[in-house]
Order: structure tokens, then C-alpha cells, then sequence
């Protein structure tokens, strides 16, 4: 099913040079290979459509291209990563043919698995499924992570569409009998008109409160759906998660 929709689906990986918690993260060495080149390696895996990196920096195209990547360079201005992948994507169509459904995929996740990937377009793809605009990706919450802000949850319905996502631990069992806490992956799969769509909403109250920008498509009514896996991607957003990613990946391949 998903090797059938390939040639219609663009995976995008936004990778920005600055970062307030640790510049040139997407840059960072693991067992010799960039932060960033895990992520696309894992994209080539899930074999489920041509893969690009959206860079804002000419030392990160270098990166990409020197490790047989293909990178679109996209402007410095682009307020958030979704922003990004929508350029990169028009780009990349150059006024011909649109594709049908857009990935993003975070490119400071170096260990985000490939099935995971192909899960999240499923959800867009599948028959089966309820129609979205959206589709993402949750995993059983961590032991430990239910009061950290830093992990994203998501409060999933019956049917699989997403009802909210919180820093807070929710929902909250007010008689102590509560449902399973779930993981938010931070990866986005769009149909290309709902691409489209949300990077011209203008932020949301519930996005600018949480500081979580899939609250502005919820809030403009726009569906999103979940996809269950397995997957717990470590984010390299500081030091102590850069040092965390060399100790993981000590053994294994990008």
C-alpha cells in the first residue's frame, strides 16, 4: 500500500542551523555521521517517497550533499519547521505536479525508526481510515515523563483522531482509575491542501499557551490522526541529549 503511493509523497526534513539550546545541533557527530544524516537514512529506509533536507544554511546543504543527500535551501525566516517544509515542498514541485501527501519529519530525531514513518502516512493513505487533514505519531508515555513538560501528551479518541496535546499530564483520573498516558512523536504527515492551509493560520490562543503549533490546527477544526507505535524518539534539543544519542547509538548504524 505505501510503496503504491510513493511517488506522491514528499518526505521533508526541516534542519535549521540556529538553536537556542545547542547551535548546529542537526550538525552534531554520531559515530561519525550528523545528526541529521541518521534522520534521512532512516526516511531512505521507510522507501515512501523522495526525501529532501530543508536547510537555511549553506554549511548544512554541504553536510547533506557531501553524504549523497539532495537539499533545498529555504529562507531564514521561516517561523516554525512546518513553515519550512511547506517552502521546501513548493520548491521542490517548481510549479509542476503537486504532491498528494507531505512529511515532516524533525531532523534532530536521529533514531525515529522507519515503520514508524510509514505508520504515520498510512493514517493518510489507508482506506480503512477516517479521512484527515494530519497525521501524526503517540507511543505509550515513559515511566517518569507524565510531569515533565518537555514530553508532549496527546489524548487520543476511540476512532484514533487526536482531541488535544499538553505539556500536563493528560487526561487527568479524577477517580484515580485513568486511561494509559500516550507520547507524542513529533512527526507529521499532511494531505498537501492541509499543508497549505495551516502555515496560513495565524497562531492560535491554545498553540501561544502551550507553546505546541498542532493546537493551532485542532483549534482551526482541522482533523488529526494517531498512529500507535513503538517508537521513543530521543529529540536532540540540548547537551545532556546529544550525550545521551552518542551513548545509544554506540553499536549501531545509521
Amino acid at each position: 500500500m505505501i510503496l503504491r503511493h510513493a511517488s506522491r509523497t514528499l518526505i521533508v526534513i526541516p534542519a535549521r542551523l540556529g538553536s537556542t539550546r545547542l547551535p548546529a545541533k542537526v550538525l552534531k557527530p554520531l559515530a561519525g555521521v550528523p545528526v541529521v544524516e541518521w534522520v534521512r537514512r532512516a526516511a531512505l529506509k521507510a522507501d515512501c517517497g523522495k526525501v529532501v533536507v530543508a536547510v537555511d544554511h549553506a554549511g548544512v546543504a554541504e553536510a547533506v550533499r557531501r553524504q549523497g543527500g539532495w537539499a533545498v535551501m529555504t529562507s531564514t525566516r521561516c517561523a516554525s519547521g512546518s513553515d519550512r517544509v511547506a517552502e521546501a515542498a513548493r520548491a521542490v514541485e517548481g510549479g509542476g505536479p503537486r504532491f498528494r501527501w507531505v512529511i515532516n519529519l524533525q531532523g534532530d530525531e536521529p533514531f525515529i525508526r522507519p515503520a514508524t514513518i510509514r505508520a504515520v502516512l498510512s493514517r493518510l493513505t489507508g482506506a480503512d481510515r477516517p479521512r484527515a487533514d494530519i497525521a501524526t505519531a503517540v507511543v505509550p508515555l515513559p515511566p517518569g515523563g507524565a510531569r515533565d513538560p518537555n514530553v508532549v501528551k496527546a489524548v487520543v479518541g476511540r476512532d484514533g483522531r487526536c482531541l488535544y496535546f499538553s505539556r500536563s499530564p493528560v487526561p487527568f483520573a479524577r477517580d484515580g482509575n485513568g486511561l494509559p498516558l500516550l507520547q507524542h512523536i513529533g512527526i507529521y504527515g499532511y494531505r498537501r491542501d492541509a499543508l497549505d492551509r495551516f502555515v496560513r493560520l495565524p497562531p492560535s490562543p491554545l498553540e501561544r499557551c502551550e507553546q505546541l503549533e498542532q493546537l493551532r490546527a485542532l483549534e482551526a477544526g482541522m482533523t488529526i490522526a494517531a498512529a500507535r507505535v513503538r517508537d521513543r524518539s530521543l529529540s536532540i534539543d540540548t547537551q545532556a541529549d546529544l550525550r545521551r544519542a552518542v551513548r545509544l547509538c554506540r553499536g549501531l548504524k545509521p
